[in-house]
């Protein structure tokens, strides 16, 4: 499974994570909840390792082994992937490109590359001429979650980080990621703080996260409780 435990992480000299708990087993939807600047995309970018946060304490383990101080690609490589709220713009590298570049060094096999590209490509209903152009430069905000979803779909990792998924995306998109969401096999960490998306979503647990502590825990109720009287209810 993907664990953290005791996760404590500051950025610019501001303590923002205070000693996180979670894991996040194969097959299962994992979902975080929490008001904005709560903690929840720190959860997932420190899980990354992005150099913009120190993690200061505690531990991240994948399949028991510890990564907290892996770079980012070597943590790819042991098949962990985040789509992110606001994918980065490459300019001057195409989404082929990169999908094909990366998908040779983490899936290895390019027999079938450009047939489930395809595939993968007219199942979010992605135009063909997207594949061409600079990675994200000139897509809409729909578009860059569906070109991170492709890549999803793509190099099939063990455990998934979903940062704000709904971002950018109309019902029918939302709907559409859901349903892939659901019949994955693997792993999600689900940030979010908007309980409408999961009105299509299969959820296993859900988590509260409130000024860097998980403050509660439990099933679909707590989704239901926080539509119905906002997050203020848990403090």
């Amino acid at each position: 499974m993907l664990e953290i435990n005791g996760l404590s992480v500051s950025a610019e000299d501001k303590q923002i994570l205070k000693g996180v708990d979670l894991r996040v087993e194969p097959g299962k939807r994992i979902v975080l909840m929490g008001p904005n600047g709560s903690g929840k995309s720190t959860i997932c970018k420190s899980i990354m390792g992005d150099p913009s946060y120190r993690i200061m304490g505690g531990s991240i383990t994948l399949d028991g082994e510890d990564i907290t101080a892996l770079p980012t690609n070597e943590k790819a490589k042991k098949r962990l992937f985040m789509i992110f709220q606001e994918p980065e713009e490459i300019e001057g590298l195409t989404a082929s490109r990169f999908l094909r570049t990366t998908y040779s060094k983490l899936v290895g096999d390019m027999a079938d590359f450009q047939k489930r590209l395809e595939s993968a490509r007219e199942e979010l209903k992605l135009d063909k001429d997207i594949l061409s152009k600079s990675l994200n430069v000139t897509a809409s905000g729909g578009e860059k979650k569906k070109l991170e979803m492709l890549q999803m779909l793509m190099l099939r990792p063990k455990y998934a980080l979903i940062d704000e998924f709904d971002s950018g995306l109309d019902v029918d998109s939302v709907k559409k990621i859901s349903q892939l969401i659901n019949t994955s096999e693997a792993g999600f960490l689900i940030v979010t703080h908007n309980p409408a998306v999961f009105k299509h979503l299969k959820i296993d647990a859900v988590n509260v996260i409130r000024d860097g502590r998980i403050i509660a825990s439990g099933g679909r109720e707590i989704v239901n409780r926080i539509e119905k009287e906002g997050f203020i209810w848990a403090d």
